[in-house]
């Protein structure tokens, strides 16, 4: 089965707000999946919103980034709703005990453990 997921991409000059799995260690771009009957403009806002605690504003349309891995021998399939996001905090702090919200620089995602990997490579690329 393939999820609809949207994700956030919100940049502070050269650096991206990123939240981590605190239990796994992985990084990922704030969203998450979007609902039955809603749009993905409208999931990243809510999601935003929820894990976040910000109001969020969609500047732009990024792209879809497909994503496919395996986990405990099931495979796995989404698609990732991309979109460039502004938020009205300057530091915005995760609102779930299990999550960790923190700004990266753009030039040190490769490094970073981000999921989806191709997506942190799309996001690296944009400060080229």
């Amino acid at each position: 089965m393939e999820e609809t997921i949207a994700r956030a991409v919100v940049r502070r000059g050269d650096h991206v707000l990123l939240v981590q799995e605190i239990a796994a260690g992985y990084w990922f771009f704030p969203g998450g999946h979007v609902e039955a009957g809603e749009s993905p403009h409208d999931a990243v806002v809510r999601e935003l919103r929820e894990e976040l605690d910000v109001g969020a504003t969609v500047d732009d349309v990024l792209g879809e980034v497909p994503n496919e891995w395996v986990h405990d021998g099931v495979e796995h399939r989404e698609v990732n709703h991309v979109f460039a996001v502004r938020v009205d905090a300057a530091d915005p702090a995760s609102q779930e005990p299990h999550l960790a919200a923190g700004w990266h620089r753009l030039d040190e995602l490769e490094s970073i453990d981000v999921r989806p990997r191709v997506l942190a490579e799309l996001v690296a690329g944009l400060r080229r």
